[in-house]
């Protein structure tokens, strides 16, 4: 009779089922195995509970699911409508260790025409390239996964695939067999975003390109498409060499692994490893070197981006932006041209963004991601050197870079206030945040009797300013620029200057140091297709 009044007290003599109610909690390791050829999946989650409970949801959208298991014990999962996944076990308390486990099938599938997802894909010699890309908020395609842009983990990837195919993921890769390939990620800055990115291809050659700057790169391509040939390590190596001087040691280990494919966009950032578009190399009418600077774009991520990622979706813009900036910089460090050609695109792309860089109209991001890369380096970095220098607002993103954290555009623009001593709470209002197509200034101006008149026709409430100069030439050899800072002195100007010559022509903004256009062409026209440079099939960096 004392036996069983002793089970009735401690729950008919079960062990104590603790907390119960829903978990929060973070992940900070996934053990993830992959079939390749079935698409089977199977998910390990290590979390720790920053509340306790016994029921833990994560966002879900693969199919197929079974052998659900809470803490080691067979669970059941429930998928709901908002497509997350519920697991229920035994509860844990606040600050304890514990792991989900799942079996899921992954769709042959993508987001619209990009590769985020999971794609097959020929190259132009009838080769097959296996991705599997998160991209922000998308690595619960793929299992149980905390998608949110601002969360680190570790990761263990363990493929299986055909003996053809060689694996290539972010960490330390293995080859336990020729079917199978595993990639331990341990390194501190690891988001989803970025670090679930799994590449197979059979017509890979391996090409050392050298020590660039205490890192080992190695190239894997195919002879045809010229990448691996344009690749200039002295060039990179020197652009390494700023980064860490800038922003610190690279943040991924030794080792960084190039890699070409038929890809999407023409360059993807995992920590470590480097997917470029194999037609890269062909590309005209866009950057003058796209293979230089779409490699600098992409080293660049691994600090912004990567170590240093998103605090929520729509703080996209800054980590392109400063891609597409620093990559700028060493170009104007070392090669004019190039840096002219970019700030060329970045200005023509802007005429043709139909979102401001940070949209309060919140878009989903597939619609407006592709509008970040002309107008935001223009206004977060390139308008704002030439109000400060060049020097301070890179002292600002030193204060931001360098370390595994999520930054937000808010966080950004405070650091860049510190470090320019600009206040720029008008600037963001006009500039950076806004809903629907943003209107840019449009400028007339001319010249009579030793004055440049100049006069801005702002289209919002707040206006636009900036500086830039205007180029007064005879047509020929002779000129003299004049320069106009709107941010401090106003939209309407009249400015005393007396060339020695006739002035016959007029430029604006030669330098493209502002989003300003002239007032006698349209600020933005229709776009329809790719963004102008880049080919009918292939957008963008990320």
């Amino acid at each position: 009779m004392r036996s069983l009044l002793l089970c009735l007290a401690v729950a008919a003599c079960g062990s104590d089922p603790g907390p119960t109610g829903a978990i929060t909690a973070h992940v900070t390791h996934y053990d993830y195995k992959l079939d390749l050829a079935t698409r089977l999946a199977h998910s390990k989650i290590t979390l720790v509970a920053d509340s306790a409970g016994n029921c833990m949801t994560l966002p879900f959208r693969a199919t197929d699911l079974t052998a659900v298991a809470f803490d080691g014990g067979t669970a059941n999962g429930t998928q709901n409508a908002d497509q997350t996944l519920t697991i229920c076990g035994d509860g844990v308390a606040k600050d304890a260790t514990f792991t989900l486990e799942s079996d899921q099938s992954i769709a042959l599938a993508t987001l619209s025409t990009s590769d985020v997802g999971f794609s097959i894909t020929k190259d132009k010699e009838q080769n097959s390239f296996t991705y599997l890309v998160s991209w922000v908020n998308g690595c619960d395609q793929f299992g149980p996964c905390d998608n949110r842009p601002d969360q680190f983990a570790t990761y263990t990837f363990d493929i299986t695939h055909t003996a053809d195919l060689m694996v290539r993921c972010s960490g330390t890769v293995t080859d336990p067999s020729p079917t199978e390939t595993t990639c331990d990620f341990e390194n501190l800055g690891g988001p989803t975003y970025s670090t679930f990115g799994i590449a197979a291809y059979p017509a890979w050659t391996q090409t050392e390109k050298g020590t660039w700057s205490g890192v080992h790169v190695t190239v894997y391509d195919r002879a045809s498409t010229g990448i691996a040939a344009a690749i200039d390590p002295a060039f990179h190596t020197g652009f390494l060499d700023w980064m860490q001087a800038q922003f610190g040691t690279f943040p991924y280990g030794s080792e960084l692994r190039v890699l070409t494919a038929p890809t999407y966009w023409s360059g993807f950032e995992h920590p470590g490893n480097i997917v470029l578009d194999d037609g890269l190399a062909k590309q005209v009418g866009g950057y003058l070197h796209p293979v230089a600077h779409v490699l600098d774009h992409e080293m660049t991520h691994m600090w912004a981006g990567d170590q240093t990622t998103l605090a929520a979706t729509y703080d996209f813009v800054w980590k392109e932006a400063m891609a597409e900036y620093l990559a700028y910089v060493w170009e104007d460090m070392n090669d004019a041209a190039s840096s002219t050609a970019t700030t060329t695109l970045w200005k023509a792309d802007s005429k043709i963004a139909k979102y401001f860089p940070v949209p309060q109209d919140q878009p989903a991001l597939f619609d407006y991601y592709g509008d970040v890369y002309g107008p935001g380096p223009m206004v977060l970095f390139r308008q704002l050197e030439v109000l400060s220098s060049r020097a301070q607002v890179l002292a600002g993103l030193k204060t931001v870079l360098g370390t595994p954290h999520a930054l937000s555009v808010d966080e950004l623009v405070t650091a860049l206030e510190a470090s320019t001593g600009l206040d720029l709470t008008a600037y963001v209002t006009a500039w950076i945040k806004g809903s629907g197509a943003p209107a840019w200034p449009l400028v007339s101006t001319s010249y009579a009797a030793g004055m440049l008149n100049v006069a801005v026709t702002n289209n919002t409430a707040t206006p636009r300013g900036c500086k830039f100069h205007v180029n007064l030439t005879d047509g020929a050899a002779n000129s003299v620029k004049v320069e106009v800072n709107t941010f401090a002195n106003g939209p309407t100007q009249a400015i005393p200057v007396t060339p020695t010559f006739t002035v016959t022509k007029i430029d604006l903004d030669p330098d493209h140091e502002c989003l300003v256009f002239p007032a006698a062409s349209a600020a933005k026209t229709v776009a329809t297709g790719a963004h102008p440079w880049v080919s009918s099939t292939h957008s963008h960096v990320d």
